[in-house]
């Protein structure tokens, strides 16, 4: 049994789908670290740029096309990376306005760099599982393909 053309798709979609919640927010609106970048001589910098490397872990966990889900063990993850550029958008105030600010995000750019595809399906005439060939050919397609995708809308000025 091979991955089929249309599972690759909903493999594809899936991860885009997850990448660009990241993308939006990156750091699930905790930007605490980001506050102030200092160099050797106590100097603070408002801007500076920050990486995240993580791992997609539930990937159409709900099934695949022709696959059902009850019958089958679907494990897929996908490593990926998150650059951003910042700036700290801190205004003092003055006598009858307080200080205000916070981080801005300037650039996000996000790509995923391997995935990992181990499908078992159950075979009800005999009663065991039969793993899905999944070539590292097709995996790095899928790899390329969704960078395609979200390349373009990564590269996005957020603020």
């Amino acid at each position: 049994m091979e991955l089929t053309d249309e599972q690759a798709q909903a493999i594809i979609d899936d991860i885009v789908s997850k990448i660009e919640v990241i993308i939006d927010d990156p750091c699930d609106g905790d930007y605490s670290d980001f506050e102030c970048y200092e160099d050797e001589a106590g100097r603070c910098y408002n801007h500076g740029s920050h990486s995240i490397k993580s791992v997609f872990e539930e990937i159409c966990i709900d099934g695949l096309p022709g696959i059902p889900a009850n019958d089958s063990d679907i494990c897929i993850t996908a490593s990926y990376a998150v650059d951003m550029s910042f700036h700290d958008d801190y205004d003092p105030g003055d006598y009858w306005t307080p200080p205000s600010g916070g981080i801005e995000l300037d650039e996000v750019v996000a790509r995923v760099s391997e995935i990992e595809i181990e499908i078992s399906v159950l075979n009800h005439e005999t009663d065991d599982y039969e793993n899905v060939e999944v070539s590292e050919m097709q995996k790095q397609l899928i790899v390329e393909k969704v960078n395609e995708k979200i390349c373009p809308t990564s590269k996005r000025h957020v603020a």
